[in-house]
């Protein structure tokens, strides 16, 4: 790893940009320098004009191999999260078979450590229920568990072993084990009860139009699913994470659980502040993610919840799939599958909200960084640079812009991110390092596979050989 000072930059530390060197030793930050006093090294990078951020941590990231490499696979979606300025990815369980013990977690590792140019964390499934698999999953290094509330689509069961729970029962235990490892649970809050139940009440007049996909699943469905889930948090005192949140009735559930000493956290993505349900008259299925995009009072309420710190994770939900699976949702918007790329816009989106004023650097900057690191129990490295952290940093230009085209993604499936094709944002990311290597520059790929590293968090709290 190269010894490299990054001279003359604006540093965000602790909530505020301040003028000073980074030197860089050995992958590390060693020491924050006044102006033009850092120790002499043969590389200097200078990032007069410029934000040295730390490096963004994306806690919600899908890859589909091996078994749906066409889709994407370890190198090409993070040559995408390096173009946008993440420098760690938490890649969720779902895979072939779904990452339900630590045997397919280690296969997963073995996978992205030949292929990754950025580090990753790997998420396990609880839903077997079974202690063997839970303990082998966090003895492999789980960065934390996720669970989803809804079934499994009927043509991807095999990419699902481990991960839905739709019983209560069931989630009641899957809970309670997770509680007793210390780690996160991340749960995709969306009842399949309620699914069903909307579903019958429409009937005939459901709709197959790109408009018809909200109609299918109201807020009503995020809302009940977040709600019973809080509930059951509290007692049984596990570590809950509320994925992708895009209901403004479910942000101030989450907040009123925390109130209640609810170890709570929630996330939510740039699209659904963006943009409102006209994304899906624009582009139809490849605006298709669930929960669906709302927009309007729920748009607004999370963009509050965000400047508030009450939304303390940003995340993309990088859900990358083929432009001709999504394409069959033209004739039927239930047939195409549900997700986006989305990985380069996610630092751009909210960094271009900061500049405009609309967010505070604070409450964004430290959303896309500190605050992963810190849940998921690997700030030690990760998600700030003071000294004894990772140099992990994205070198941004406040004063420039950038305008992102589908086609020039660097993720395999380029061609259905739709949604922010031709979307222009204030500020530009310059340059993205990791571990003190430059991974990304100007629209170039610096970085090769296998430069990255799989990052664990602290280890269990407790025993975790059974209730």
């Amino acid at each position: 790893m190269k010894d490299v000072n990054i001279i003359n930059g604006t540093v965000y530390l602790a909530g505020e940009l301040r003028e000073c060197d980074v030197v860089v030793r050995g992958g590390k930050v060693v020491e924050l320098a006044a102006p033009g006093t850092a120790p002499d090294t043969p590389e200097q990078v200078d990032a007069e004009g410029l934000w040295v951020l730390p490096g963004l941590v994306d806690a919600h990231f899908h890859c589909r191999a091996p078994a749906y490499s066409e889709r994407e696979d370890f190198e090409s979606g993070s040559r995408a999260a390096a173009a946008g300025g993440v420098t760690t990815y938490f890649e969720m369980p779902i895979s072939t078979p779904g990452v339900y013990n630590g045997e397919v977690l280690n296969s997963r590792r073995e996978l992205a450590e030949t292929s990754s140019l950025v580090d990753f964390g790997l998420y396990a499934a609880p839903g077997t229920l079974d202690w063997g698999d839970i303990n082998s999953a966090v003895e492999a290094g789980a960065i934390g568990f996720k669970v989803f509330l809804h079934a499994a689509p009927a043509d991807r069961l095999d990419e699902f072993k481990g991960i839905c729970i739709t019983d209560d029962v069931q989630l009641y235990k899957a809970l309670r084990m997770v509680s007793k490892t210390g780690l996160v649970c991340s749960v995709h809050a969306e009842d399949e009860s309620m699914i069903q139940a909307v579903a019958e009440e429409l009937g005939d007049d459901a709709g197959t139009g790109p408009e018809a996909h909200a109609f299918q699943r109201p807020p009503v469905v995020e809302d009940y699913a977040s709600s019973r889930l809080l509930v059951l948090a509290e007692h049984v005192g596990v570590r809950i994470h509320l994925a992708h949140v895009s209901s403004g009735f479910t942000a101030a559930l989450l907040r009123l659980a925390r109130e209640r000493g609810v170890d709570a956290s929630g996330e939510t993505c740039p699209h659904y502040i963006a943009f409102g349900n006209e994304v899906m008259e624009k582009h139809g299925p490849f605006a298709k993610v669930n929960p669906p995009i709302r927009g309007g009072a729920d748009a607004a309420a999370l963009r509050a919840a965000v400047k508030h710190g009450d939304m303390e994770l940003l995340v993309s939900d990088h859900s990358p799939f083929t432009v001709e699976e999504k394409t069959v949702g033209f004739e039927d918007i239930r047939k195409a599958p549900s997700g986006s790329p989305g990985v380069e816009g996610l630092g751009r989106y909210f960094l271009d909200q900061v500049l405009i004023g609309e967010l505070p650097m604070r409450a964004v900057v430290d959303a896309l960084t500190i605050n992963p690191a810190a849940r998921f129990g690997i700030e030690a490295h990760k998600g700030h640079l003071f000294p004894g952290a990772d140099a992990d940093l994205v070198l941004f230009d406040p004063n420039g812009s950038a305008t992102l085209s589908a086609g020039e993604s660097f993720s395999r499936s380029r061609n259905s991110a739709k949604m922010w094709d031709g979307y222009t944002f204030r500020g530009q990311i310059i340059s993205t390092w990791v571990r003190g290597e430059c991974v990304y520059k100007e629209g170039e790929i610096l970085g090769r596979p296998g430069f990255g590293r799989m990052v664990a968090p602290k280890r269990c709290q407790v025993d975790c050989g059974g209730v």
